[in-house]
């Protein structure tokens, strides 16, 4: 058999070869463990001479794994370990990207390399535990980063959250704003147990032309207007107390006896019962004054005369899907000073009444937004006195028929809008059967966001000691518009409009009421407001028209 040509060429170098190798090996083992350290690589990973299974020496059997070092991610314990193993049925290693060893370059979000726990990094110390080749990872190079930088709190709780090598550091969110608020001046009042507080106090002075509202004898007189406020609203899960105190008083320098006094007091409390059943009751209380030149008043009076008001009301409405159904009871009691004319008192008892109603109101929810409905009331009036002073009986029972819808469509139109008829039978035949259409409604229409209209309307079938008249129909209307120029200073006009027609006898009362206020606030407890207002009165039957203009100054304290 022939010999192949180049047998005797690598025979040749592996006998030259061979003990070069060997003398190698040995003086390699007989390095000491720094060199063969610095050689091998095996406490830093992606060293030169790290190479995966190149010389490494096998972990000792019985040495424990060395703990890891604080503050560093170990092993997922739901991941690994015997409980992982019987539970998955296989054993799950972790992600070495994800650990952090000392002296690796791994213990700084920046990492570099050649760091080692022998020394040569006076920054790091610890010693790693051996690592098997296959957790061999790469490292970055990079500078060293801010010793002070931490680690994003992030993982789960308990175990901080490391970034793997290589990846950059997630970026820190920017902290949230605060959301703006729609007033900052707006007062927040006081919260006492389970209710907020508003109090608020009004100082102000001006000037009014015709303070006792005379037709015959206008006089003008400095003012002075003391107002004090307190409203409260519960903090409740469930149902709903609102209050609210007002008193004023307007005093004239000039001009006595026609010093104002006036204030009102209401309580409104609604109770959740079930979801669909809500108990509802109401308590009011209101003293004002009546001009002089009121057709209701004695002739020859000169002063202003109070009267009282006085109301309660307790109902439920019960809802069946889109339908509700509402049934209210009120009772009302009305009370008139005596009254001085030409130096004698004249007694009003005969004008003191108490009224009971009832009232019946179905609606049905069309859209989310629109809910028509339609009412029915019943009423009677039954004075202090059978016989007024004139000889009449003036006790009454009324019906009142009424439909409308309430709105609230994207927050922009809000409110309740009806119109209806309304009729009254009088005891006394003397007094027509009154009939007409009666209006009621309050709407407010956000414009913009700096602009609101208000539009109030109402009429009703008021009482009268005229001889011969059954009573006068008696409409308003008011309309009030509100426009922010700056988020602390507003205007606000005001426009109401008022005729009063009595049955029976030729008189017809029609009143025009304009204004305007204006208001800075300098935070949100000091405001300053000016307002101008302008009254007037025309009656059909002459030596009764009026009218005053009216002017004011003042602070506002609010909490």
């Amino acid at each position: 058999m022939p010999r192949r040509s180049d047998t005797r060429f690598g025979s040749f170098w592996i006998a030259r070869t061979l003990p070069a190798v060997l003398t190698g090996l040995a003086l390699l083992g007989a390095l000491p463990d720094p060199a063969t350290a610095q050689i091998l690589g095996n406490q830093t990973p992606g060293t030169p001479g790290a190479l995966d299974g190149e010389f490494r020496p096998a972990r000792p059997a019985a040495a424990p794994p060395a703990p890891n070092p604080a503050g560093l991610r170990g092993p997922e314990p739901d991941l690994v370990g015997p409980a992982a193993s019987a539970r998955f049925g296989l054993r799950r290693n972790p992600n070495p990207a994800a650990k952090r060893q000392l002296g690796s370059g791994q213990t700084r979000s920046g990492g570099f390399a050649g760091a080692s726990p022998s020394g040569s990094n006076p920054g790091i110390s610890g010693n790693a535990a051996p690592r098997s080749p296959r957790d061999l990872t790469a490292t970055r190079l990079g500078t060293l980063p801010d010793p002070a930088a931490a680690a994003p709190p992030l993982g789960r709780p308990g175990v901080p959250y490391t970034v793997a090598p290589g990846l950059p550091a997630p970026a820190t969110p920017a902290p949230r704003r605060a959301p703006r608020e729609d007033d900052p001046y707006a007062p927040l009042g006081i919260r006492a147990g389970g209710f907020i507080l508003r109090p608020a106090i009004e100082i102000s002075g001006g000037y009014d032309t015709n303070a006792a509202r005379s037709a015959t004898s206008a006089r003008g007189s400095p003012l002075y207007r003391a107002e004090g406020e307190l409203a409260a609203t519960s903090d409740w899960t469930r149902h709903q107390l609102d209050l609210t105190l007002r008193g004023a008083y307007t005093g004239y320098t000039a001009i006595d006896n026609a010093n104002r006094p006036e204030g009102d007091v209401r309580a409104a409390l609604r109770l959740d019962a079930t979801r669909d059943l809500a108990l509802e009751g109401a308590l009011s209380a209101r003293v004002d004054t009546e001009n002089p030149t009121n057709v209701n008043l004695p002739a020859g009076t000169s002063t202003r005369v109070p009267y009282y008001n006085f109301g309660t009301a307790l109902g439920a409405t019960q809802r069946f899907g889109r339908l509700s159904i509402g049934l209210r009871g009120t009772l009302d009691r009305a009370l008139y000073s005596d009254v001085e004319s030409g130096g004698v008192t004249v007694s009003q008892e005969s004008r003191n009444l108490v009224t009971y109603g009832l009232r019946l109101r179905a609606g049905y929810e069309v859209t989310p937004g629109i809910t028509p409905f339609a009412e029915l009331g019943l009423d009677s009036r039954v004075h202090d006195l059978a016989v007024d002073a004139g000889g009449f009986r003036r006790d009454s029972r009324g019906l009142t028929l009424r439909a409308g819808s309430t709105f609230e469509l994207a927050r922009n139109l809000t409110g309740e809008a009806g119109a209806g008829y309304t009729f009254r039978h009088y005891e006394d035949a003397r007094l027509a059967y009154l009939r007409a259409p009666v209006v009621d409604a309050a709407l407010t229409w956000s414009a913009s966001p700096l602009t609101t209209l208000n539009l109030r309307a109402q009429s009703e079938v008021v009482e009268t000691t005229l001889a011969n008249s059954a009573g006068g129909i008696a409409y308003r209307g008011t309309m009030t518009l509100t426009h922010a120029f700056l988020r602390n200073f507003t205007a606000t006009a005001t426009l109401g409009l008022s005729r009063t027609d009595y049955e029976g006898v030729n008189r017809v009362e029609t009143g025009l009421n304009a204004g305007m206020r204006l208001e800075y606030r300098f935070n949100r407890l000091v405001a300053l407001r000016g307002s101008y207002a302008f009254e007037r009165l025309n009656v059909n039957t002459p030596g009764e028209n009026y009218q005053a203009h009216t002017f004011l100054l003042g602070m506002r304290l609010t909490r």
